[in-house]
């Protein structure tokens, strides 16, 4: 007899019903604030979701979802996308293959290319800079490091992550500064971005290019979101640092990455205060000692034998 074609797998669902996913998982239910602000605790783990918005806190950092908290008629829903890429790598964190000895750090443009520019200030010197502090403190721990420029030159973006997988890095950091055109007393803080996965938007106004599909450096999702998470979770102990969260992008030099990899706004130039700070060696020396903490913890859980 001929054989029989197999039915078509059901496709998941794409938005899944909070408190079904919390008591699958042992999860606490609680309104912080009613129908606004929802808890979920399990132990010393606490998922804050706010409705119909995609700000969300793990265990106190801030994370931004790939879709909103949907709250509706009684019942809030996440996306299955979001369980998976966004919370499942905190959760339960990946596994590194092999023990991670080499980073490479990528100072943020160069050359002709300044970055942001605020009176005589550019971001290519202190990202320069903050490379070679935390060059300086990464080697200390043992680590071997690598930097796609050395000095004020331009390296075009695709060629940085290609610089980084010849060189055989097990991460790829990329160091920048922020600057905004508005309210320069309003923002301020650090933020990390990871690639964003294919099929959701980013965070990150116009990096999403023509299309969403899937990327290079989409294998390395969950390790690229808890990469980010544990750095941010690391500078949000430098003294006056506003935390605004792990960010997704599809940044140039985060799509053909082929380890994990994130890129790290540790600062904005453009605040009076903030700014003065970023350009003072003890403060960088500060943002490098949390970025140190973060890729080290990061390396404690993916290298964990449990």
């Amino acid at each position: 007899a001929a054989a029989q074609t197999p039915p078509p797998r059901p496709s998941p669902p794409a938005v899944v019903r909070v408190r079904d996913w919390a008591k699958a998982n042992s999860f606490q239910v609680q309104w912080l604030k009613r129908d606004e602000i929802l808890q979920l605790a399990k132990g010393d783990t606490k998922l804050v979701l706010t409705a119909n918005s995609r700000e969300a806190r793990i265990n106190g950092v801030r994370v931004w979802l790939l879709k909103p908290f949907e709250y509706r008629e009684g019942a809030g829903y996440l996306a299955q996308l979001d369980l998976d890429a966004t919370i499942a790598p905190v959760l339960r964190p990946p596994r590194h293959a092999k023990k991670i000895r080499h980073i490479c750090l990528d100072p943020g443009h160069g050359g002709k290319d300044p970055g942001y520019r605020i009176g005589s200030q550019e971001e290519k010197r202190f990202s320069l800079a903050l490379a070679y502090e935390l060059k300086d403190q990464l080697s200390r721990a043992g680590y071997k490091v690598t930097l796609t420029r050395t000095n004020d030159t331009f390296v075009d973006l695709p060629e940085r992550p290609i610089q980084a997988r010849k060189e055989g890095a097990d991460l790829f950091l990329s160091l920048h500064f922020n600057a905004t055109e508005g309210d320069r007393n309003e923002a301020r803080g650090a933020e990390v971005y990871c690639l964003t996965p294919a099929g959701a938007s980013s965070t990150a106004d116009g990096s999403d290019g023509p299309s969403t599909g899937s990327l290079l450096g989409n294998r390395n999702d969950a390790k690229n979101l808890l990469l980010a998470y544990q750095v941010q979770k690391a500078l949000m102990r430098t003294p006056g640092t506003e935390d605004r969260g792990v960010r997704r992008a599809r940044f140039a030099v985060l799509r053909d990455a082929t380890m994990p990899a994130i890129l790290i706004e540790a600062g904005f130039l453009s605040h009076p205060v903030e700014g003065k700070k970023i350009q003072e060696s003890a403060y960088r020396r500060d943002i490098a000692k949390a970025i140190v903490q973060g890729v080290r913890a990061y390396q404690r859980v993916v290298e964990s034998k449990k």
